[in-house]
């Protein structure tokens, strides 16, 4: 501020008051400035109404009438002149005036009491703090911003989870390796720090599928696709292979992609006596591209090696698997192990000390029956003793397979009614509205999403959503993706009333701005149907058709111009919306 008419010390002290614009834990700002006559005036600046309130007692406390005009009434800035004029532009909720007297130390005196209001408020604490999130709960959030592409947003509750020492490193490395993994910035994962760390650390068979994915499309991808044997070769023993060998193990994870797949084909031409890796391999002949002309074919089958071993050496690969390998299934597998052994079997793994830890873990767990499927862990949601809960959904998630539940009508219908059987219980429901996140990114896995058969799984899930709400969660983003499977999928005239009845109810009376991106995504599926119907109608087709699959052609039509009368919408903050961005 511009205080060259005034002397030194009241231009120090005005320039101290100043300092309040740019702090942080000031609501509002306080900025000295000289009238035509000459007079001090300070202007007096409050974003909110709350933060008026919390700055006016103060004011009136340290410097109220009895050194200054300021008496805690609002006051309109004086127009016309510059620094009010650029002030009024940031549009605060409430402002006022300070006028002080003449007298040189009059001044003086006033303005240091707003310098110790000031520091008052600097150094008072905040009294409206926001309730501490579970760490469950943000990755729980983490996962549903992931599902609907929000980047930003993921990187922010990974900042958080960072700052606040939620986890420790390695666990926030794979979060990293997620988040880059679900944008396909596989160059990104490579070039984390300590990636070939990563490649030996206890990890999930998720993160060993997504490491196995950035080797090959960093590496392998463009030799590969122009059918450069020995260029994709030399690459992968010089630049994949030290990484990758410690992940190709047996059993692979159960989401690992066609990419993955090759990696091991790789390999298996590199070691011919690798015959654990030749036998997964078998069955694999559509994923390994070329490589698969390459391979020999194998004699030996998995079956017959696995009856043909002793259930010692089984029950040792499955602890080492176990130990090196953060898995669902592979404790399962290690606990099944465990139990075909004898007891003197069993006191020679505990007297090894590489078989001691993970053998802990599994006699630990090894009385309570883990959960298998979905419907496994819904009807266990409302066992208060399963505290795992949803460390085991956040594995499920790319651990148990998908394909034979969306094939399955019988399964279909097992599942959705787990789904409401959960509710039943509060701990389940609970459970349930906290790994829905989980659920919906188990759902996307299924090729062809979204699938017909999978409807009413799609819409018991919103339902839920809509539901938890009531329950304060703020996983919702999540059900956009659930929205436009049901409407991708076919309604009929009853399910599409109660889908607008649930997106009502996930909405609110009110939304604020940080669910503008919902709304919006909402809106563009809700209008994408209505183009269905325009193109349907004007071929003579019965408005029961709106069930049909997507055109491929995606007119951009207005959407309230071409609502068929059983999907008239009445819900008022659609409309508004519609209305603030032009129709």
């Amino acid at each position: 501020m511009p205080f060259g008419a005034l002397d030194a010390e009241l231009a120090a002290l005005c320039s101290a008051v100043s300092d309040s614009i740019a702090d942080p834990n000031f609501p509002g700002a306080l900025i000295p400035t000289l009238d035509a006559t000459g007079d001090i005036q300070v202007m007096i600046v409050a974003p909110t109404v709350a933060s008026w309130r919390r700055l006016k007692p103060v004011l009136v406390a340290f410097a109220g009438p009895t050194l200054t005009s300021f008496d805690g009434i609002p006051e309109a800035l004086i127009s016309g002149q510059a620094l009010s004029d650029r002030v009024a532009q940031t549009q605060p909720a409430v402002t006022g005036i300070m006028r002080l007297p003449a007298d040189r130390r009059a001044r003086m005196t006033a303005l240091r009491a707003l310098i110790r209001a000031r520091d008052t408020l600097a150094r008072a604490p905040e009294l409206q703090r926001t309730a501490p999130v579970p760490t469950s709960w943000l990755l729980a959030r983490y996962q549903d911003y992931l599902n609907v592409g929000r980047r930003a947003a993921a990187a922010e509750i990974l900042g958080r989870l960072r700052s606040e020492l939620r986890l420790d490193s390695l666990n926030i490395k794979f979060l990293e390796v997620q988040l880059h993994a679900t944008f396909a910035e596989w160059q990104a994962i490579v070039e984390l720090g300590g990636f070939s760390s990563l490649c030996v650390a206890r990890r999930t068979p998720a993160i060993t599928g997504l490491l196995l994915e950035a080797l090959y499309h960093t590496h392998l991808a463009q030799p590969f696709d122009a059918q450069d044997v020995a260029e994709t070769r030399r690459r992968y023993e010089n630049l994949v292979r030290p990484l990758a060998q410690p992940m190709l193990t047996a059993p692979a994870p159960a989401a690992l992609t066609a990419h993955g797949w090759r990696i091991y084909g790789l390999e298996a031409l590199q070691a011919p006596d690798r015959t654990d890796i030749a036998d997964l391999l078998v069955q694999r002949s559509d994923d390994l591209g070329w490589v698969g002309g390459l391979l020999p074919v194998s004699s030996a089958h998995l079956e017959s090696a696995i009856a043909a071993e002793a259930p010692l050496d089984i029950a040792r690969e499955a602890l080492m698997r176990v130990d090196a390998v953060d898995s669902n299934d592979l404790l399962a597998d290690a606990r099944a192990a465990l139990a075909r052994l004898a007891p003197e079997e069993r006191a020679l793994l505990r007297e090894a000390d590489p078989f001691r830890p993970p053998m802990q873990i599994a006699e630990l767990l090894e009385a309570t029956v883990p959960p298998t499927s979905w419907v496994d862990w819904l009807d266990r949601a409302a066992d208060v003793s399963f505290v795992s809960a949803l460390d085991v959904a956040r594995q499920a998630n790319n651990e148990w397979p998908i394909n034979a539940t969306a094939g399955d009508p019988v399964a279909v219908q097992a599942l959705a009614a787990a789904l409401d059987r959960a509710q039943v219980s509060d701990v389940a429901a609970e459970r349930t509205a906290q790994a829905l996140p989980y659920l919906v990114a188990w759902l996307q896995r299924v090729p062809d999403f979204p699938r017909a058969a999978m409807t009413p799984i799609y819409a018991s899930l919103l339902t839920l959503f809509a539901l938890s709400r009531a329950r304060g969660a703020t996983t919702y983003d999540s059900s956009q993706v659930l929205i436009g499977a049901l409407l991708t999928s076919g309604l009929d005239s009853k399910a599409y009333k109660a889908l607008i009845a649930d997106i009502n109810e996930i909405a609110g009376d009110g939304f604020g701005i940080d669910m503008i991106y919902w709304i919006l995504e909402i809106v563009e599926d809700l209008g994408e149907l209505r183009c269905r119907y325009q193109i349907h109608r004007r071929a003579d087709v019965s408005p029961e058709t709106i069930a049909a699959p997507r055109a491929t052609v995606k007119p951009r039509l207005r959407i309230r111009s071409v609502a068929p009368r059983e999907s008239e919408l009445h819900w008022g903050w659609l409309w508004n919306l519609l209305d603030f961005c032009g129709g």
